[in-house]
């Protein structure tokens, strides 16, 4: 499946973002367990379900956004993905939704903007929609997607294409969203901690 060679791609990235970290540093991306394609389970582990809050200091910068929280709904191989980007100082949030059926079919999500790339001069266009599946990786604790939206830009209109994984800890507390895109030839990483209730 063409997910297998974008995966195979951010290994190799990420091996060397890490190898390039002195020995007494951790790593930048944690390691993962690699497995076989086909022990990949069908079941997401429930660790994932929860509220997230982006660590900054660790992350790509998301300006002019001030602030980016992730919630993970799961219900059965039913996953619900919503991202929340805290706007200006005049405030305002952004929400980006979508509900796909894990290792199912293709679903489609409406979009309020393209959020992440805010900065760059690039917005969503057509029927401001986006595709999307998911499937889970390293035993259901990874969870790998793959979209397809179509972005305006200054020379005319762009698919785009977004591989992303999520990437669960192994004490279960803090996700990396590494995420490879056909625009651009290096990963943007963000690193999410669970939301402590208060």
């Amino acid at each position: 499946m063409e997910h297998r060679f974008y995966r195979l791609t951010f290994l190799v990235l990420i091996a060397a973002l890490n190898t390039g970290c002195r020995s007494s540093e951790k790593a930048l991306v944690p390691p993962i367990d690699v497995v076989s394609e086909t022990s990949a389970s069908p079941v997401i582990s429930p660790h994932f379900a929860g509220n997230w809050l982006l660590d900054a200091q660790r992350s790509t910068a998301i300006d002019p956004w001030r602030g980016l929280s992730l919630e993970l709904s799961i219900s059965e191989n039913l996953l619900t993905i919503q991202r929340k980007w805290r706007g200006s100082r005049e405030g305002g949030t952004t929400v980006d939704s979508s509900v796909v059926q894990v290792n199912g079919p293709p679903a489609s999500a409406v979009l309020e903007q393209w959020p992440d790339n805010r900065h760059l001069g690039a917005y969503i266009t057509g029927d401001r929609s986006k595709t999307i599946r998911a499937f889970t990786l390293d035993r259901g604790r990874t969870i790998g997607t793959e979209s397809f939206l179509t972005v305006s830009v200054q020379q005319g209109e762009k698919q785009l294409r977004i591989y992303t994984e999520y990437r669960l800890s192994v004490d279960n507390d803090r996700i990396d969203l590494i995420e490879l895109r056909s625009t651009r030839p290096t990963p943007t990483h963000y690193v999410f901690r669970r939301e402590v209730s208060q």
